[in-house]
C-alpha cells in the first residue's frame, strides 16, 4: 500500500513489513536501461530522479514488486533483493554467525582445523572452510604444512592475498633477533593484545608458523574479545558505552615509522549495531590527549575492569604451536600473547588485509 512518499510492502516470508521510498526504489531499479549486469554498476543518473516522485501504478506477485513511473518506464524488484537490502531488511535480519567461547568452551580441532591438502582440492571446499571457522570461531589452523617459508605462504595465499605493513610482506624472524622496536622482537611474555591498532584500520588476519619452537616456554595465548565484551558489557554497560564511543590514541615509533590513530576499542556496525572490532593493546597505547580532563578518571575505572576481565584465567586458551600449523587470527575479534621463552623460536607469519578477506569471503558464500 502506497501512502505519500513511501510503499508499505508485505511478504510471507518476511518477520515484519518493510517501507520503502519511492525515491529509493525508482535509484534501485536493476532493468538494463538502469544498472549495468555485467559490471555490476549503475547506469541510472540519481541527478535526473524527481525528488516527489511516485508511481502510476503499483502491482505484486509471489515473486516480485512492479512500479510503472509516471514516465512509462517500468521497475521489478525481486523479493529477497528488497529485504537484503533495504535499511530495515538489514538491520533487523542480518546477524554474523560468530560463537563466542572462553578457555573451557574453546573449539575442538575438528572444527577449525583443515590439512592443507583440503584447499586444492575443490570438492572439499577447504579454503570456504578456513574462512568460515575465521568468521564463526575467531581463528582456524591449517595443519600439515611443510615448516618452510615456500609451504606456508603458498598455504596462506591460497586463503587470501598477504598484506604489505612496515613489517614487509611474509616475514620469518627469531623473536630476540630485534629487527623492530616491538615487544614481539623478544623472548619476554607478552600479553594479550590486538595488533596494529595504530593503523587507521587495523589488520583484519595475523598468521603465525611456528617453524622452529623455543628449547622452553614460548606457549602463545588466545583470548576471545566477542566473549569478553559480552561479559563486560553484562557486569558494566556504562564502562562499555564509554569505550565504545570515547576514542583512544595508539601509535607505533620506530627509526623511519611513526604510525598514529585514534579509535574506540569497541567498534560496531553502523546500521546493525552488532559488534564488529575489538581494538586492545597495553603496549601500542600513545599519551591520553584525546579526553578533557572530567573524563580521564572515568576512562582508568572502565579500562583497568575491562583489562581485568581479559586477564581472567577462564578467558585465557594456552596452546602450543607446532611446526605444520599455521595459526590464522581474526585480529579485529581474537587476542593473542605469548609466555616468555628460552633457546632460539622462530616464526613466520604476515597480515591479511580486512578488504581481501571479506570479498574471498562474500564470493565463497561465507555470510560476515
Amino acid at each position: 500500500m502506497g501512502f505519500g512518499s513511501w510503499l508499505e510492502l508485505r511478504h510471507s516470508r518476511w518477520p515484519h513489513d518493510l517501507s520503502l521510498s519511492y525515491s529509493w526504489l525508482r535509484d534501485h531499479c536493476r532493468c538494463h536501461l538502469c544498472y549495468n549486469s555485467f559490471t555490476k554498476q549503475r547506469v541510472y543518473d540519481v541527478c535526473k530522479l524527481p525528488l516527489n516522485i511516485q508511481p502510476a501504478a503499483i502491482k505484486t506477485t509471489q515473486e516480485e514488486l512492479e512500479l510503472q513511473w509516471p514516465d512509462g518506464h517500468i521497475s521489478k524488484y525481486d523479493y529477497k533483493f528488497l529485504w537484503q537490502n533495504s535499511y530495515e531488511g538489514r538491520r533487523t535480519s542480518h546477524k554474523v554467525p560468530y560463537c563466542t567461547w572462553r578457555a573451557a568452551t574453546f573449539p575442538p580441532a575438528h572444527m577449525t582445523t583443515i590439512p592443507v591438502g583440503d584447499l586444492y582440492d575443490p570438492k572439499k571446499a577447504g579454503v570456504r572452510r578456513v574462512i568460515y571457522s575465521i568468521v564463526r570461531n575467531g581463528f582456524a589452523i591449517i595443519s600439515e604444512v611443510p615448516a618452510d617459508t615456500k609451504s606456508t605462504c603458498a598455504a596462506i595465499e591460497k586463503v587470501c592475498a598477504i598484506k604489505k605493513t612496515l613489517f614487509g610482506e611474509f616475514w620469518s624472524f627469531s623473536e630476540a633477533s630485534r629487527e623492530h622496536a616491538d615487544t614481539a622482537y623478544s623472548s619476554g611474555f607478552i600479553g594479550a593484545h590486538t595488533d596494529t591498532t595504530y593503523f587507521s584500520q587495523a589488520c583484519r588476519i595475523q598468521v603465525f608458523h611456528c617453524l622452529q619452537p623455543a628449547a622452553e616456554g614460548g606457549e602463545n595465548l588466545l583470548v576471545d574479545g566477542f566473549s569478553v565484551a559480552e561479559q563486560f558489557y553484562n557486569r558494566d554497560p556504562k564502562g562499555y558505552n564509554f569505550l565504545s564511543s570515547e576514542a583512544i590514541p595508539s601509535e607505533y615509533i620506530e627509526d623511519g615509522q611513526c604510525h598514529m590513530s585514534l579509535d574506540t576499542i569497541f567498534k560496531h556496525h553502523q546500521v546493525t549495531g552488532q559488534l564488529q572490532q575489538f581494538r586492545y593493546n597495553m603496549y601500542d597505547r600513545a599519551p591520553l590527549s584525546s579526553l578533557p580532563l572530567e573524563k580521564v578518571q572515568e576512562f582508568y575505572i572502565h579500562f583497568q575492569n575491562l583489562t581485568k576481565i581479559i586477564r581472567n584465567p577462564k578467558n585465557e586458551y594456552w596452546l602450543t604451536l607446532e611446526p605444520g600449523n599455521v595459526l590464522f587470527i581474526d585480529n579485529w575479534r581474537v587476542m593473542h600473547g605469548r609466555a616468555s621463552y628460552q633457546g632460539e623460536r622462530i616464526m613466520s607469519g604476515c597480515y591479511l588485509d580486512n578488504d581481501d578477506f571479506t570479498s574471498k569471503a562474500r564470493v565463497l558464500g561465507v555470510q560476515l
